[in-house]
């Protein structure tokens, strides 16, 4: 109905969006910029963010990106948080039929991914998803991953990303080994409020309709319940649509978004 009603060409607020359309928030732009120094560089990456923030669509879609013929993606998005299970996890993506003992399985680990970058020359990185998940030994295991040669050399980039529970747990003492092999990090907030009007105007152009369908009243409400987070503003914006279909109104004033708030579950 809201297709119809508005005269979109496909649905508008989609949370997996063509990378090709992906906003270039300022947010965005210092996330890739990071992640570039990180893929340059090696070592290891963090990324966090409040739920719904982007962090998966902004890691995947950087890692979309890169020369499959030089980088090898093992993206890891939910273990059970084990030590054992992430390291088979890892295996896994590496193509590799996981070891019963946990030496045995760091050994087959550690040989695939110099077999990588010596033999095939590709860099292996590890991107970590939903990593506050993972439990204090799982996290203890990483800085084993990226320095276990004697030659000190990078044969692993690792990305951490998670929620701000994530910057918390890597505070701990136990965890200084890995925090100092932390060469880049960054906090991915929502969008600004001047963003946000951008981000509408670009989704309903991006989804056939040149004309705002938000109203000053709408705009104001959506970034006051939402504050940017950008998975909040797909749900909100596309409820809103289709209360104002319902309704036969040509756009979202204030008294339909606060119903929408209300619908959401905000």
């Amino acid at each position: 109905m809201v297709e119809a009603f508005f005269g979109f060409k496909k649905t508008p607020f989609s949370d997996s969006p063509d990378a090709k359309q992906l906003f270039a928030s300022e947010a965005w732009n210092q996330v890739k910029a990071r992640l570039q120094f990180l893929v340059d560089h090696h070592g290891a990456g963090l990324l966090t963010g409040e739920v719904g923030a982007g962090k998966s669509t902004a890691a995947r879609t950087f890692s979309a990106g890169l020369n499959p013929s030089l980088y090898k993606i093992l993206y890891l998005h939910w273990t059970s948080g084990s030590a054992l299970d992430l390291l088979r996890q890892i295996a896994l993506e590496l193509g590799i039929e996981p070891a019963h003992y946990r030496g045995d399985l760091v050994r087959q680990i550690s040989e695939a991914i110099v077999h990588l970058n010596r033999s095939k020359k590709q860099h292996p990185i590890l991107i970590c998803d939903e990593a506050q998940l993972l439990r204090h030994p799982a996290l203890e295991q990483l800085p084993l991953l990226l320095n276990f040669d004697m030659d000190s050399s990078h044969y692993v980039t690792l990305l951490l990303i998670g929620e701000p529970l994530l910057r918390r747990t890597l505070s701990l003492q136990m965890h200084e080994p890995l925090r100092q092999r932390i060469a880049v990090q960054y906090h991915l907030d929502g969008l600004s409020r001047e963003e946000l009007d951008a981000y509408l105007a670009q989704q309903l152009k991006a989804a056939g309709v040149g004309q705002p369908l938000f109203d000053d009243t709408a705009r104001q409400a959506l970034y006051q319940a939402t504050k940017g987070i950008l998975r909040k503003v797909n749900k909100l914006a596309l409820t809103a649509l289709r209360l104002a279909a319902g309704r036969k109104l040509q756009a979202v004033n204030e008294a339909v978004l606060l119903d929408a708030t209300s619908e959401a579950l905000l």
